[in-house]
């Protein structure tokens, strides 16, 4: 199945970054697109279709995403792995937060088919919650489409050999160490993991060279308030006809 996961903040002319609270962005700094080219980029990059609604849901902070994928799995709407197209001015990998910490100390130990079900869910947050979701073996491979002046973040600790250049992430689990004075020496390689995951490809894609190939099976529209200002909102109404909302 191939899911859309969409965060309002990609369709700005910059990128916020390290918000806290729900302070909206400031309308002159940080500008949105208009509506006809939000509703171009819908129909003739995503292909989506008012004639033709998907099964969704419009949420408010990213990390519900994850939330409402656990829904459609335990309910049977969702088989996994599945496709993820995350069209995002951020990665939601996991930098700049110590998820990793609990993620390769911790979580990775557990058999792949146990995680969700031993996960802690305040640990899943709106800037790490793709990492859980690969971490719970729920995602097969992932396009990262992004605005054109994006500037890599991806968290390194979650790829395969440490860097982006292998165009994958492979998590990895160690035992018995304290993970974040480690860092520097795991992903120097001096340290083995216990345990290592199967690859996870992904594609790096800036708006322009992005086009959809085939309608998607389901939607999450994102508002994160902290990071869009309020003349963005236009948008939750805008998106409505595209989604059956579940």
């Amino acid at each position: 199945m191939r899911i859309l996961d969409i965060d309002m903040d990609f369709f700005l002319d910059g990128i916020a970054h390290w918000q806290n609270g729900e302070e909206r962005l400031n309308d002159e700094d940080f500008k949105p697109w208009n509506e006809e080219e939000f509703k171009r980029f819908l129909e003739d990059k995503c292909l989506l279709s008012k004639d033709n609604p998907i099964k969704g849901r419009i949420i408010k902070e990213h990390n519900e995403a994850f939330f409402f994928w656990d829904e459609l799995i335990k309910e049977h709407g969702l088989m996994t792995p599945f496709h993820v197209t995350h069209i995002d001015a951020h990665s939601d990998t996991g930098l700049g937060d110590s998820g990793y910490i609990y993620i390769m100390g911790e979580l990775m130990l557990q058999p792949i088919e146990k995680r969700r079900e031993l996960l802690k869910l305040d640990k899943v947050w709106m800037g790490n919650y793709l990492s859980y979701a690969m971490a719970c073996g729920w995602i097969s491979d992932i396009n990262f489409v992004v605005p054109e002046f994006w500037e890599n973040e991806m968290f390194s600790g979650h790829l395969k050999n440490f860097s982006d250049d292998c165009m994958a992430f492979q998590f990895k689990g160690f035992k018995d160490i304290d993970i974040g004075m480690s860092y520097e020496r795991i992903v120097g390689r001096m340290i083995s993991p216990t345990t290592i995951d199967d690859e996870i490809p992904f594609k790096i894609i800036r708006n322009k060279e992005y086009q959809a190939e085939e309608k998607y099976d389901r939607i999450v529209f994102c508002q994160s308030p902290s990071y869009t200002p309020q003349k963005a909102d236009y948008m939750l109404e805008v998106i409505k006809p595209y989604i059956i909302e579940e």
